[in-house]
């Protein structure tokens, strides 16, 4: 008898790949579409509530000109944003954020030792699975610990969404980003120093 796999086994499978840097990480998930529908998607949120986080942070100039400037500007910018993620996930696998100096003499490396801290300092749990044909949702709780970086991340609930390839499941997107952004937002505008200028001028 075939036992079918679940999510959460395969969720398990990535994230262990992930915390040993392991690149089987990219034959399990597709990277450029899951960050493609989640860039997409963010826009969305980011420009629909463009005049509430504006109020929010009123020193963010990100937020200053309205929503059509902002889809302007991240659509403008798109490859940048994206090949900046690549990079320090790129950095992050090989091994090569361990040289990192400082933010202003190695960027995409200092980056990568921060997803790395960053990494360390959260577990995931684990909740609901929900099938239907063959999508699958599941609900997972990234906690932070008593570190500095746990602290800062708190606690952020996902949704991810998974296909069904056979006899397993893969990755598809994160179901839930309208309502991961408000947090997320908040921990980077709180967190992400001045002196972080990354070159991206609006």
């Amino acid at each position: 008898m075939i036992t079918l796999s679940t999510a959460q086994d395969e969720l398990k499978i990535i994230l262990a790949a992930i915390n040993n840097r392991d690149k089987k990480f990219f034959e399990r998930v597709d990277l450029q579409t899951l960050m493609d529908v989640a860039y997409d998607e963010t826009t969305d949120v980011l420009a629909k509530n463009c005049s509430k986080f504006h109020e929010l942070y009123p020193k963010d100039l990100f937020f200053k000109f309205g929503s059509r400037i902002l889809r302007i500007y991240n659509e403008k910018f798109r490859g940048v944003h994206l090949g900046l993620i690549n990079k320090v996930i790129a950095a992050y696998f090989d091994g090569s954020f361990k040289d990192a100096k400082s933010f202003s003499s190695t960027p995409i490396k200092f980056l990568a030792a921060e997803l790395d801290r960053l990494l360390k300092a959260v577990r995931a749990d684990f909740g609901e699975e929900k099938i239907s044909d063959d999508k699958a949702t599941l609900a997972v709780k990234m906690v932070g610990d008593n570190s500095s970086y746990g602290r800062m991340i708190d606690t952020l609930n996902f949704v991810l969404e998974f296909d069904r390839r056979g006899d397993e499941w893969r990755l598809n997107k994160i179901k839930n980003v309208e309502e991961l952004v408000p947090p997320i937002l908040d921990i980077a505008e709180r967190y992400w120093p001045a002196s972080w200028d990354l070159g991206i001028k609006l």
